[in-house]
């Protein structure tokens, strides 16, 4: 039994095992994707450009470590940067959906895999506006029902909208929410209350 043989299958059996999880992961993101319906607006919320930031930088970095490895023709590494590159390739599209901000006639949904961070119109309490840089900062509170009681707690969704969509989402807040109450804007407000 070779020391070495047995740690290099053990290395690419793990390769495979994660690149296997990260096509359901995007399978399934991209399917929560493809189910919302009245989609209004949406736009990417990624630290890099709109674009999430680690697997946009792991998905780079594959490329180039896939171009050295064909250049250089290491044929042994063609499989494993195969895997490597379908690896980043669904990590990035599932990071890229699930960073993406989506509001619908329904609610917002901020993380498509998260369901805490979906919220329908009609559980919204109270929201708060605060201009920021490139944007607007919106923190919703509402309500929720803790399990196996009648009890409600308040939960907030804090959402950052840019610029070029902040008119757009400012009419769908008046059309849904907007009859019932209206915001706090250029007030003085301590965010840090809510936590």
């Amino acid at each position: 039994m070779n020391f070495s043989t047995d740690i290099y299958s053990l290395f690419v059996l793990l390769l495979a095992l994660f690149t296997l999880g990260s096509t359901f992961l995007a399978a399934y993101t991209v399917a929560n994707a493809m189910r919302l319906r009245n989609v209004r607006i949406s736009w990417k919320s990624g630290k890099l450009r709109g674009y999430p930031l680690f697997s946009t930088l792991f998905l780079g970095f594959t490329a180039m470590v896939t171009a050295l490895v064909a250049w250089n023709q290491i044929d042994q590494f063609y499989t494993i940067m195969g895997c490597y590159g379908w690896l980043g390739i669904c990590w990035f599209t599932s990071s890229y959906f699930s960073s993406k901000s989506f509001i619908t006639d329904h609610g917002i949904v901020k993380n498509i895999n998260d369901p805490s961070q979906t919220i329908a119109w009609h559980q919204i309490n109270d929201y708060v506006e605060k201009p920021a840089s490139n944007g607007s900062e919106y923190v919703f509170i509402y309500q929720e029902n803790v399990q196996d009681t009648y009890e409600k707690r308040l939960i907030r969704l804090e959402l950052f909208v840019p610029d070029k969509k902040t008119n757009k989402f400012e009419k769908i807040i008046a059309l849904k929410i907007g009859k019932i109450m209206t915001p706090v804007a250029d007030s003085s407000f301590d965010f840090k209350a809510f936590e």
